[in-house]
């Protein structure tokens, strides 16, 4: 990584930057320091202003005070144009791609490069590719980026930022959607770009991933700066104390207090083509079965098609001692089973509507209701605000402006309205910050108390460690072991997700 010399300027200063919404102060005096070669991450809770701070460096919004120097230099970002030429690129979550054109078309847009008036296609490729060299990467330059996977969108992301001669590449949680050897080839070429000179600020609500990968951290909370210095002057619970405004109770206790009950949930030798194949295992009342594995090993596949949304070619499911035919997501509600998808705000709520008809949706859908009571609606979700402690300022709001941690509890809430027994969790606390992460596990605890079974699948191993009480590990679309919560590693359930280890958990 390239060092500052002595009395040189940082590549990066945000000095007392203040910013107000109707209602809400966003930002007051936070300051930012970056230089080059230097991985910085940029920590806090939803809602602490990491968004209007970046959206302020991007030239998306515009301070109502505070200076930006770049180099030294005094410079005012008015718009997303002028960060870039001034070398600033941003990957956000929500990525900034047309989905109908090629890697090529996207890389270098609006910069195609042209011969006589028209655009030069075999240079355009040319140069696409060897963007896309410098990160490591061979993603066909022809092909439609919606035909790109999750990872491969992101690369073609940062890509688009090296064609800009970016200096400050800020990442909005880019491992949120990521797993296994897909963070690691994003660490490999954030290092390599760090070491070419370009500073990188990294925000992520995963910081078990963030210590011995970043050099320096900055912590917000409430819009205000909270802390600052080198990661490896302090460790993860400092970091949360930061963050949260207090030490941060970890439940270690996770099983104690909830007993096993019957049997609620078995699959016998589910498969599907191209998908998964022979996929065994079962959930008891009160228990927190956790499907662990790489991306793309099939563990999704498997839990949509338990809830009936994709259809399996041979096998069962068992409910509650009986094999059922589970062939669409209604008739697994009618089953006592609910499903917290990956995607909650696309999937898991319908964004445009408030609380209230989200969390009557699926008991009307299951009981065959076709008229919803507003007022009984409103009665409802007030009750499921004050048991799950949510955030929402007004119950006409739609979901879309709560946070993601709010937003999480609101699904919880639809599926406790429903009545289910069995609840599949996929990724539950992606992109939650880590106080609300701690809210939503323990309202899972709490669930399997009063005899819910949870089968949770997750990218985050250190999740499905604290809060199981078995592990399934899936590779290439096969079930390969099942590993009690209580002695289980990440090592070694990272061996078995890998394809090593012995069958069988052992």
């Amino acid at each position: 990584m390239p060092e500052a010399t002595a009395g040189s300027a940082p590549l990066l200063e945000m000095r007392r930057v203040s910013k107000r919404f109707p209602g809400v102060q966003a930002l007051q005096d936070v300051g930012l320091t970056l230089h080059a070669g230097e991985i910085l991450a940029l920590l806090g809770e939803n809602g602490a202003g990491k968004s209007t701070l970046i959206k302020i460096l991007s030239g998306a919004q515009s301070p109502d005070a505070g200076q930006i120097l770049i180099n030294g230099s005094l410079v005012h970002i008015q718009s997303p144009a002028q960060a870039e030429a001034l070398g600033v690129a941003t990957v956000y979550q929500e990525f900034n791609l047309f989905p109908d054109l090629t890697v090529a078309e996207n890389l270098l847009f609006p910069h195609h490069p042209k011969r006589g008036g028209a655009i030069d296609w075999g240079q355009m490729r040319r140069e696409a590719r060897a963007l896309l060299n410098r990160l490591g990467t061979h993603i066909p330059v022809n092909r439609l980026v919606k035909d790109l996977s999750v990872a491969e969108r992101q690369m073609v992301e940062i890509a688009k930022a090296l064609h800009r001669k970016v200096r400050i590449l800020v990442l909005d949680e880019p491992t949120a959607v990521l797993g296994g050897t897909d963070v690691d080839r994003l660490f490999g070429i954030v290092r390599s770009l760090a070491e070419q000179g370009v500073g990188v600020i990294f925000i992520s609500h995963r910081l078990h991933e963030i210590f011995g990968f970043v050099k320096s951290y900055t912590v917000l909370k409430d819009g205000r700066h909270a802390g600052s210095g080198d990661i490896q002057d302090i460790d993860h619970d400092g970091l949360v104390a930061l963050m949260v405004g207090r030490e941060l109770a970890r439940d270690t206790t996770a099983a104690e207090g909830r007993s096993l009950g019957e049997e609620l949930l078995r699959v016998e030798g589910i498969s599907r083509k191209g998908s998964f194949r022979d996929v065994s295992f079962s959930v008891r009342a009160g228990e927190i079965v956790g499907i662990a594995g790489l991306r793309g090993a099939g563990r999704t596949e498997v839990v949509n098609a338990i809830f009936g949304a994709q259809p399996i070619d041979s096998g069962k499911v068992v409910v509650r001692g009986r094999a059922t035919a589970v062939r669409s997501p209604v008739a697994a509600m009618r089953q006592g089973i609910g499903l917290v998808p990956e995607e909650r705000g696309t999937q898991g709520l319908v964004p445009s509507l408030s609380a209230p008809p989200n969390i009557s949706l699926p008991r009307l859908a299951k009981n065959g209701e076709v008229k919803a009571l507003p007022g009984a609606e409103k009665r409802t979700a007030s009750r499921y605000i004050r048991l799950l402690n949510m955030r929402v300022p007004r119950l006409e709001n739609p979901t879309s402006t709560l946070s993601g941690g709010n937003q999480q509890k609101v699904v919880l809430a639809k599926w406790l309205e429903a009545g289910v027994s069995i609840l599949i969790l996929d990724e539950p606390t992606r992109g939650i910050d880590v106080g609300s992460k701690q809210e939503v596990y323990e309202i899972i605890r709490s669930l399997c108390r009063n005899g819910i079974g949870v089968l949770m699948v997750s990218s985050e191993l250190p999740e499905l460690l604290e809060n199981c009480d078995r592990i399934v590990v899936m590779h290439e679309g096969q079930a390969v072991a099942t590993l009690d919560g209580a002695a289980a590693t990440e090592e070694l359930v990272m061996a078995h997700a890998v394809g090593g280890g012995p069958r069988g958990g052992k």
